[in-house]
């Protein structure tokens, strides 16, 4: 268990900000930095990873490309049936171009997304259950508004996130869970369930391995290029510019290098973590 290295699988609860969650898990933790990946807004409840200490380098490398969610949409003219209100939401399938909504604090430029599903689940009068999967930095809210304009207006008044890439919400834990197991952890010395929530995070990098030779892993973590010799194996063949995790033969990260590929030189290094 590594609290300052670790993923946690957090079900945000709809009320604080990720600001908020994010502020306080670090607190409770006792960690000096806590970051996420990606932003849900306050009234949106889901999944939310959460990184500790050292490990918030390592988020922009976690395979969350596609995200997922149940939310409630409101239409001001109610659909004739399930299947009136589908045919809308499937004009809005593929690639797609969206302005960033006025609560957004990004800059408000037009952006090209991908949906790559939009269900109507249950239809009860001018409200409908959906689940949306999209590409990571979708606005779901721009969604429920543009399907709204073929029923005289629409919007989203509840949404979810199951999925973030591939955690769902059998991966996730509550505030209060992780609450429970810190003090289990700092009043009792016990671990047994604080170690669970823990997810060592170098086990959710989507990048390829490449294993050091027991005698090149000094040199790597003070910052020396990897040469072809300290190279025991790689986990693809690798093209140059490719980013890929360096690894001891028991598993161990050492850090994040560019593949060079060149003579003499095979990696180097950009991010290096050593004992973490």
């Amino acid at each position: 268990m590594n609290p300052d290295f670790s993923f946690i699988f957090l079900d945000k609860p709809r009320g604080p900000s990720t600001h908020e969650v994010t502020a306080y898990v670090k607190k409770l933790l006792g960690v000096k930095k806590t970051g996420q990946l990606g932003t849900l807004d306050p009234q949106v409840s889901g999944a939310l990873i959460i990184a500790t200490g050292k490990a918030t380098r390592l988020l922009q490398f976690v395979a969350a490309k596609e995200k997922t969610y149940v939310g409630v949409l409101r239409l001001r003219n109610a659909p004739a049936n399930l299947q009136e209100l589908q045919g809308e939401m499937d004009r809005l399938l593929g690639k797609i171009s969206q302005m960033p909504p006025k609560e957004s604090a990004v800059a408000k430029r037009k952006r090209m997304r991908r949906v790559f599903e939009f269900t109507a689940l249950e239809l009860q009068g001018n409200t409908a259950l959906f689940r949306a999967k999209v590409e990571a930095g979708t606005y779901v809210r721009v969604m429920c508004v543009d399907v709204g304009k073929a029923f005289g207006g629409g919007k989203m008044i509840e949404l979810r996130r199951t999925d973030v890439g591939e955690v769902g919400e059998r991966d996730l834990c509550t505030l209060t869970q992780l609450q429970d197991a810190v003090w289990m952890w700092k009043e009792k010395h016990d671990e047994s369930l604080l170690s669970p929530l823990l997810r060592p995070a170098e086990d959710y990098i989507n990048i390829p391995r490449v294993i050091l030779a027991e005698d090149a892993i000094e040199a790597v973590c003070r910052g020396a290029p990897l040469a072809h010799s300290g190279v025991a194996s790689a986990e693809a063949k690798l093209e140059k510019g490719r980013l890929v995790q360096l690894r001891c033969h028991d598993g161990r990260l050492i850090g994040i290098a560019e593949w060079i590929g060149e003579e003499g030189i095979a990696a180097k290094p950009k991010k290096i973590f050593g004992n973490y």
